[in-house]
């Protein structure tokens, strides 16, 4: 519901930024928003642990355990969030200085602008101690619903406020408002999903605290290593290039990025749930899950990374413009990396709910690493081209890493699920690609165009995929809980594989046993 409510947002929002703050005032916008990445810096991994041990102690229902935790990481997240408004506060003068290159806004505008910033990243710092409540019981639909919320209230005032002519400060003062509305009702979904949890200073214990740290400060180094590829460019290109370059690329990132959370969704629930199948010992069902997760990532993301490939040059014409075409090939790069890097999502997920954290640190850090080097050289060099190489090797290269270790970790899994869960909607993808490129070679483009061949697309995609067999019974049991399957479809859906298949033979031996 929230994907198609939601999607068609930025496609709206940016066009009527470009309109209405121009291409200089756009790219000092991307720097702010850049800036508020830093709040993925402060939360040290924090959301993570508190999710796990959130699901664990619910799982055992432990409610003491429980208060204890929440209060200390609430209250962790509050001085967090302090310190870091202190530190932006008095360094405010150095960093405008060095971030703002090029800007058409004058300096002193830019310091009231980012007085706004810092209201706006303490309350997203301090709602990441209750969203990661939320996440940790599972109620998946609450989180999305609170995200929704802020997506929409934030958009929403800044439209508003640009419609009055207010320029930079009215995108500020909607992000703002978004993201304190956003604080309020997490605080409250934490309320009434957990009524015996009282907040109090006093249940803080300091062990729980270094407990929580132990752990939080290895799963840290992945959550730089994604603010890095996904604001390290836009600082080092406001630093050598100007914001224009800047707006040139938040724009492709920022598409890319917002298309890569399409099959991304897939994995929000995945943690908190191999956190309580590795509390119940359960590997049968934790083999399900990582193949489950694998297989509706292909059939989410691969026809939807083909589609917009093949549709970008246009879709970029019709969006912005033809004088920005020349974001329409680093929208494709940027798209497809991410997603490469999406298919280590599920084996993340699983390890992290199991505490085991090697395999993601070191791919991260050796992701990270590389990026900040390889992206100041080429930026310096090539500008606008070197941040969208710079950005795509190191992904590319921390994504395969990471698969290695995994596979080491768990034993050869993966390259079977590669096979079993990409294969046929990568070939589908692609043979519906090229039927519609004979069918509408000749055409004009329009949005008319585009929306209908994405209608034949998907169509012709998901018949391919049923003549494929893709889908199992169990599959079709989920589905029939919200739509009637036809009874031709029944007769082409095979019986679900069993989980155990995907286990190493010493696991399944002993699961069979069980």
């Amino acid at each position: 519901m929230r994907l198609f409510f939601l999607a068609p947002l930025p496609f709206l929002v940016i066009p009527f930024f470009l309109k209405k703050l121009g291409p200089s005032g756009y790219g000092t916008w991307a720097v702010f928003f850049a800036a508020s990445g830093i709040t993925s810096v402060a939360d040290l991994g924090l959301i993570t642990t508190l999710s796990k041990h959130v699901a664990e102690f619910y799982t055992l229902k432990d409610f003491r355990a429980l208060n204890g935790l929440i209060s200390t990481g609430v209250f962790l997240y509050l001085a967090i969030a302090c310190l870091l408004s202190f530190i932006l506060w008095f360094s405010s003068p150095l960093l405008i200085a060095v971030l703002f290159r090029g800007s058409p806004v004058s300096v002193h505008e830019l310091e009231i602008l980012w007085r706004y910033l810092i209201l706006l990243m303490f309350a997203n710092i301090l709602t990441m101690s209750f969203s990661s409540v939320v996440i940790g019981l599972q109620r998946m639909d609450l989180s999305t619903g609170i995200n929704s919320l802020n997506l929409l209230s934030s958009a929403g005032f800044s439209v508003l406020f640009l419609g009055w002519n207010w320029g930079l400060r009215g995108v500020l003062y909607g992000y703002v408002l978004g993201a304190w509305i956003t604080l309020l009702a997490s605080a409250y979904a934490m309320r009434r999903l957990l009524p015996e949890i009282k907040l109090s200073f006093l249940a803080c214990r300091w062990a729980v605290a270094k407990e929580i740290f132990a752990f939080s400060l290895k799963t840290y180094v992945t959550q730089v290593a994604v603010l890095i590829h996904n604001q390290i460019e836009k600082l080092y290109l406001a630093r050598f290039a100007g914001v224009v370059f800047v707006g040139w690329y938040d724009i492709s990132s920022d598409l890319a990025l917002k298309l890569r959370g399409i099959p991304s969704l897939v994995l929000a629930p995945i943690m908190p749930a191999a956190s309580e199948l590795h509390a119940r010992s359960d590997q049968a069902r934790l083999s399900q899950l990582y193949y489950r997760t694998h297989k509706y990532l292909a059939l989410l993301g691969v026809p939807l990374v083909a589609y917009v490939v093949f549709v970008s040059r246009d879709f970029v014409d019709l969006w912005v413009g033809p004088s920005l075409r020349v974001i329409a090939i680093p929208i494709c790069v940027l798209l497809v990396v991410n997603f490469i890097n999406l298919t280590t999502g599920p084996g993340l997920q699983i390890l992290v709910g199991g505490g085991t954290l090697q395999p993601g640190l070191y791919s991260a850090i050796a992701s990270m690493v590389l990026n900040v080097v390889l992206s100041l050289f080429l930026i310096r060099a090539y500008g606008f081209q070197g941040a969208v190489i710079g950005t795509s090797v190191s992904i590319v290269v921390g994504s395969v890493a990471f698969l290695y270790l995994f596979r080491r970790e768990t034993r050869g899994t993966f390259p079977k699920v590669l096979r079993l869960a990409y294969l046929k909607p990568i070939v589908c993808s692609l043979g519906c690609i090229a039927l519609i490129s004979v069918l509408a070679h000749s055409e004009r483009s329009s949005w008319s165009k585009l929306v209908v061949n994405g209608i034949v697309f998907g169509v012709a995609y998901l018949v391919l995929l049923l003549l494929v067999r893709f889908f199992d019974s169990s599959d079709l049991m989920m589905v029939e809980r919200f739509l009637p399957i036809p009874r031709i479809a029944r007769r082409i859906i095979p019986n679900a594989e069993l989980g155990s298949s995907l286990l190493p033979d010493s696991e399944r031996a002993q699961t069979t046993v069980s």
